[in-house]
């Protein structure tokens, strides 16, 4: 399957573009590239001993009594310059001002 230049012309009134002849040109071989590797793809058959395993790469599962990794071995708080709350805090921004002083209006 192939696109032809009217074909082209068509799709690109349909959205609405205006096309040069070099770009109504490049387009169709864009196009024609898709098709042809859309053709090259569906012409692919895949016996079962190829087909990937989603499984696969997954960790294995643990047993029942194993220990499970704790995912927060250390809290937020001891990386954090300031933390308080369950928050981290951090500087206001300059043009907001500082604690107690108003924002500055420039």
């Amino acid at each position: 399957m192939s696109v032809s230049r009217e074909e082209v012309r068509r799709i690109a009134e349909l959205a609405r573009l205006r096309l040069t002849e070099a770009e109504a040109e490049a387009l169709g071989r864009d196009l024609n590239d898709i098709l042809e590797y859309m053709d090259t793809l569906s012409s692919v058959s895949l016996d079962e001993a190829e087909v990937p395993d989603p499984a696969q790469g997954r960790a294995p599962e643990r047993g029942p009594g194993e220990r499970q990794p704790d995912p927060m071995a250390a809290p937020p708080s001891r990386y954090a310059p300031d933390f308080r709350d369950g928050f981290f805090v951090v500087p206001s921004p300059p043009s907001l001002g500082t604690e107690g002083e108003p924002p500055s209006r420039a």
